[in-house]
């Protein structure tokens, strides 16, 4: 009897869901970018609450590189046990393997549910010439080249924000690259770039100390946290970007798993304190459940890969 007994339940053991209890350890939240720039600044004002909702240790992992491939990678190449999760980056994540040859697929990457979108923005130091836009594309068109641009890397939306920006004004803008949005921070308040294209969340707070100014930004309409900055489309260029940061796990994650974050993050997106929080940092809170952001990026993917097989950008 008592050899049955132990059978049985053995059998009920191998039968019982070995996810069941998730998440019974701390997870890693992968930063693809260096700390204090935006994506930083979601995952850690993201974390507290999260932690929270899943009962469970969640560690900030900064793993900056290449325009976020570095820290892609990692999530993209984890164990999909659901101890690895990471902010998802959009565009670079999906522009990165559409102008090399990168170290992960888009495929490699499951996305759970979009968090924040926080448009692209164009600030000069607090002692620029430049006062409005006009006056940096004046000084563009008469001098091709002179003006540099400091963004967080190749392919992410501030890059295509200036690229596009260029384009429709018939300019030539010099890109110096950045590690992260921290780095272009420190280069444009120290004056080592004419300009810097950092979304409107980073770039609001030296703003409101005085230490650049933002001279416009590229949402299709005017921010409800900061709505002195005028749109890029005001002043007669029609060019939208946001930088849209969702959460992810590596592909191959049991989908149960993946439905528990989701709800944990929707939970946490209907947080009167992450908003507050977000509002404070001059971002938009923009939840996407699973199958919205899943789609979402499908057709963003194509837009991006279409835009770069008519124009390839550098």
């Amino acid at each position: 009897m008592l050899r049955k007994l132990l059978l049985t339940a053995a059998i009920v053991a191998l039968a019982a869901p070995a996810n069941a209890e998730w998440p019974e350890k701390p997870i890693e939240l992968i930063v693809a970018y260096s700390p204090g720039g935006g994506t930083d600044v979601t995952a850690r004002t993201l974390q507290p609450l999260l932690e929270k909702q899943l009962g469970q240790s969640v560690v900030v992992v900064n793993r900056p590189g290449a325009a976020g491939e570095v820290g892609l990678t990692s999530l993209a190449k984890a164990d999909p046990d659901g101890y690895t999760m990471g902010i998802l980056n959009l565009p670079p994540m999906l522009t990165i393997p559409i102008t090399k040859d990168a170290s992960f697929k888009v495929s490699d990457i499951l996305p759970v549910a979009n968090l924040v979108r926080d448009p692209s923005a164009i600030s000069v130091p607090a002692d620029s010439p430049f006062k409005t836009i006009g006056d940096l594309v004046a000084y563009a068109k008469e001098n091709p080249g002179a003006v540099t641009i400091g963004t967080t890397g190749v392919g992410t939306d501030d890059h295509l924000a200036m690229r596009y920006l260029a384009e429709a004004a018939g300019i030539k803008l010099t890109h110096v690259p950045f590690a992260g949005a921290g780095l272009a921070r420190t280069a444009l308040i120290g004056g080592h770039v004419s300009g810097a294209a950092l979304n409107l969340g980073e770039a609001m707070p030296a703003a409101t100390e005085g230490r650049i100014r933002v001279l416009a930004q590229f949402g299709d309409r005017p921010s409800p946290f900061a709505p002195d900055v005028p749109t890029v489309q005001s002043s007669g260029y029609d060019v939208h970007m946001f930088s849209e940061r969702g959460i992810g796990f590596p592909a191959g994650v049991d989908p149960k798993i993946a439905e528990k974050l989701a709800a944990a993050v929707k939970a946490v997106a209907e947080d009167e304190s992450f908003n507050i929080r977000n509002g404070e940092r001059f971002t938009e809170v923009n939840y996407m459940p699973t199958a919205e952001f899943q789609a979402r990026v499908r057709d963003l993917n194509a837009g991006y890969q279409a835009m770069w097989d008519a124009s390839p950008w550098k």
